[in-house]
């Protein structure tokens, strides 16, 4: 599927420390690629997302409170001190995409951040288009074989 590139891509940042947001936005900002709006607060995450249609969400797992349900549609990568704290937090989300350590070096946030961009299924064959190419190579076959009992005959 022909998927079109995104000029600009909409990074929310969702994220309650100030010092932690800040970076990551400074970071974010620094790559010039990337649209980014900044929110302390998960309450205040669900209205903006509705209104500004984010192509990616980062969001804080210490901010997903236990045993809840997070409408963001977006695709969304966990910051996480552990990946137990992740787990938990992908729970909550509609589309968790993978999380990234709290601590990781810039670099490795960029990244995380571009495949989450990027990232796309892998379509498998379904078991119809296997059975037609089954189909067909036993057709090829038989039709190699009538060939060779003609050219013998």
């Amino acid at each position: 599927m022909y998927r079109r590139a995104i000029s600009q891509p909409r990074v929310l940042l969702v994220v309650g420390h100030p010092a932690v947001g800040g970076a990551l936005e400074s970071l974010l900002r620094l790559e010039r690629r990337y649209e980014v709006r900044r929110l302390r607060a998960l309450s205040e995450a669900t209205g903006a997302a509705r209104a500004w249609l984010p192509h990616a969400v980062v969001l804080d797992a210490a901010l997903v409170p236990p045993e809840a349900k997070i409408p963001l549609e977006a695709p969304t990568l966990l910051l996480a001190a552990s990946e137990s704290e992740s787990a938990s937090a992908s729970a909550a989300l509609a589309d968790p995409r993978g999380w990234v350590s709290k601590d990781a070096p810039a670099a490795e946030l960029v990244a995380a951040v571009e495949r989450l961009l990027t990232w796309h299924r892998e379509a498998a064959a379904g078991s119809l288009a296997v059975a037609l190419v089954g189909l067909l190579v036993v057709v090829l076959a038989a039709l190699l074989l009538y060939l060779a009992w003609i050219a013998i005959a």
